[in-house]
């Protein structure tokens, strides 16, 4: 329950940064950013909007946290809660280009000591989550999910994902796994803020 919270928060974080930023950096349908990947084999395109900014990034640092790296795809921020893909990664030393960071120790090149999430919200809306943090890296509630930075940049960040995202239902106290999604060829190019 407690990571379906931290999905949801990066997933508002990311809806506020979106609406708040007043001027578009590029407003025409051939785009520098990108936010595209595979969910159960269907392609999926995010275009950088003419009206919202839908891609986004940002990185930072929290002095009780540590560095948090935060990305997101919506196909449309006036459509909540669907057609949506989020990655938060934190770790205390900080966040590297070219590594290959997993919610599962042992599994990419890196485990973050804070927190790893990916999320996805379907077209239907429902929620499917890989997560991982610090010391309790949740072994057996979660699939392997990856994300590696190819640049962290003031005016951008790119990179690749992937992973198997679960969905479960927890409305009765326990989780029960309802379903799965693949995230296969995932890529991003998206501004930073």
């Amino acid at each position: 329950m407690k990571r379906h919270i931290l999905v949801s928060i990066s997933l508002l974080f990311l809806l506020l940064a979106g609406c708040s930023k007043d001027d578009n950096p590029n407003d025409n349908e051939d785009s520098e950013y990108y936010f595209q990947f595979k969910a159960d084999g269907t392609d999926l395109d995010y275009k950088f909007g003419d009206d919202q900014v839908n891609l986004t990034g940002s990185y930072g640092y929290d002095e009780s946290t540590g560095y948090a790296l935060n990305i997101g795809g919506i196909k449309n921020i006036f459509e909540s809660g669907k057609n949506t893909l989020t990655i938060f990664v934190g770790d205390t030393g900080g966040i590297l280009e070219g590594v290959n960071y997993s919610n599962i120790p042992g599994e990419g090149d890196d485990y973050p000591d804070f927190s790893f999430l990916m999320g996805y919200y379907n077209s239907e809306g429902t929620l499917f989550i890989a997560g991982g943090a610090g010391d309790n890296p949740m072994f057996g509630l979660y699939k392997p999910a990856f994300v590696k930075f190819s640049e962290i940049a003031e005016s951008a960040i790119s990179g690749t994902f992937s992973g198997t995202l679960l969905w479960y239902d927890s409305s009765g106290g326990t989780n029960v796994l309802m379903d799965s999604v693949v995230i296969s060829e995932g890529k991003f190019n998206v501004p930073a803020y």
